[in-house]
């Protein structure tokens, strides 16, 4: 796959509206994507997208590469009479960038309008005011309707989703900032890999998976390894990237162009108190895989955050799990921004780790 296509495909994929929970719009797009490489895709009971290839060795272990297909968002939780929505967040959304900010609001028949977080106007805000970001239980959104009676006409009710408002730039150097780029680059990368397997038949079996609810619980992957089985299984989801003068030399080693990003371990102490420690054997393939075709990684060992390897690897007997992915700038933000070298890099050695792949390796952890 071309940069250009690649970008052209982000572009796309980032558009879609996707909050945890209502990802139907990009489960059947990328069925459809996904079908042009094999026949044997479906979506699950819970939404997850399952594209199969089958491997020339039947006792190799089957691996599942997967991508999350949801976004963090919101959720309406009021609605008042003048026409103004209330909200609460769905997976971690910060706070403090909220006011201003464009966003699309959910009908129950799956159509979106476009509204805005109010803010209040500069110049007569107090110094405190100016000083602090509002919560989240302060702000509301405006779609511009005159009372609750419109919004119910339109199907917006309590429970639909909100997401954050469609944006995408092209920067320089090959750099895209945008809304939701984290998830969607994830997606192009299985959309990269499943072209590659329509040519090049793999040794063991693959899954190519979209996920749902990852932003929410974590738990999709689980679900989508009970309906297709996997032994071994990799979460395209890179790191941030610590390159900024906020975050240089204090957060981590991970930079934009300069790899794919290797997340050894992860571990979140809030609440869930759960985590991945990669599995060595995977990692030794994958450096194996990025020595030979010159492509080099990045290591981040992080705590509070986790994906949805952290449940996937309970599964079963134990499934062996890694996480890698385009290190990302300002995640979780409106404006998220990564480089898409890295992006086509990602993918490209996913690639060359399914080549290496096959009946010999040890799924044991030691």
């Amino acid at each position: 796959m071309q940069l250009q296509e690649l970008k052209q495909r982000l572009k796309e994929y980032m558009a879609i509206p996707r909050v945890s929970g209502y990802e139907k719009e990009m489960a059947y797009r990328l069925k459809e994507d996904l079908g042009k490489y094999t026949d044997d895709v479906k979506i699950d009971k819970i939404g997850n997208v399952i594209a199969t290839f089958e491997g020339t060795q039947k006792n190799a272990p089957v691996l599942m590469i997967f991508a999350h297909m949801d976004t963090i968002g919101f959720v309406i939780k009021r609605i008042d009479k003048d026409g103004f929505i209330y909200v609460d967040r769905v997976g971690g959304v910060p706070e403090k960038i909220l006011t201003g900010t464009p966003v699309r609001v959910g009908s129950e028949d799956g159509r979106y309008y476009d509204g805005i977080f109010g803010v209040r106007a500069y110049h007569i805000m107090s110094n405190e005011e100016k000083a602090k970001a509002d919560s989240l239980n302060d702000l509301f959104i405006d779609i511009g309707a005159k009372s609750d009676e419109e919004l119910f006409e339109l199907g917006i009710q309590v429970g639909c989703p909100v997401a954050y408002g469609k944006a995408y730039y092209e920067l320089l150097n090959d750099r895209v900032s945008g809304s939701y780029i984290d998830a969607a680059a994830g997606l192009c990368n299985l959309i990269q890999i499943g072209e590659y397997l329509k040519k090049q038949r793999p040794k063991a079996t693959v899954r190519l998976v979209g996920t749902v609810w990852e932003e929410f619980s974590a738990r999709g992957a689980m679900i989508a390894n009970r309906t297709g089985k996997c032994d071994l299984a990799i979460s395209i989801l890179g790191p941030g990237a610590a390159d900024t003068p906020d975050q240089r030399g204090k957060v981590s080693n991970v930079s934009m162009n300069n790899g794919v990003g290797v997340t050894m371990f992860n571990f979140h102490g809030k609440g869930t108190l759960n985590g991945n420690i990669i599995h060595k054997g995977m990692f030794e393939l994958l450096k194996k895989a990025a020595e030979k075709n010159e492509i080099r990684i990045q290591r981040q060992a992080a705590r509070g955050a986790l994906s949805d390897t952290a449940y996937l690897a309970l599964e079963n007997d134990g499934i062996p799990c890694m996480d890698l992915g385009t290190p990302d700038r300002y995640s979780h933000s409106t404006l998220e921004l990564i480089d898409t070298k890295d992006l086509l890099q990602t993918g490209e050695l996913l690639c060359h780790f399914i080549e290496e792949l096959d009946a010999d390796f040890d799924l044991n952890r030691y």
